[in-house]
């Protein structure tokens, strides 16, 4: 699963993976970011009443993060980028931990990328890896974008 951003009066839009997204909110509560919360999809009050929504930034059905609320994270990211290493946390993917490649051969090498990719995310998730180890190194310019989107002002994650 992966998050898109977008901010409707720029129309500029950015695809993050689930484990960027989630460690990169992660890492701005850890540097002092309150989230305000969402604001629900405009679909969900039409189709639920107004239904009670619960401010969520982990699905993306729409909902709307306020300009104030992105710059806020913006900014509690770019506090936390001294404390990030420019070089790569080695991470133990020890074999312990991995199964021979058992995906069909028919997967085209794109296919077969993807799904190494989520299975990675997967057990980084169950590693408990800490969001300053996981923006280490090249995943650093991840965080640089996150950081420059923010700053873009008001947007929604689809």
């Amino acid at each position: 699963m992966s998050y898109e951003l977008v901010n409707q009066s720029t129309e500029i839009c950015r695809t993050f993976s689930r484990q960027s997204w989630t460690k990169a909110l992660e890492l701005a509560r850890l540097y002092g970011w309150k989230p305000m919360g969402t604001l629900p999809p405009a679909i969900h009050q039409f189709y639920k009443h107004e239904a009670d929504w619960n401010g969520t930034y982990l699905t993306n059905d729409g909902q709307t993060v306020k300009a104030e609320d992105a710059d806020s994270l913006a900014a509690a990211l770019e506090r936390s980028l001294d404390d990030i290493s420019n070089n790569r946390i080695q991470i133990d993917w020890s074999s312990k931990f991995w199964l021979d490649d058992d995906l069909p051969e028919w997967l085209s090498p794109e296919e077969k990328a993807l799904i190494e990719e989520e299975l990675e995310d997967g057990l980084l998730d169950i590693l408990g890896t800490h969001p300053s180890d996981f923006f280490a190194g090249d995943e650093k310019r991840q965080l640089l974008e996150v950081i420059r989107f923010c700053h873009l002002g008001s947007f929604e994650i689809l």
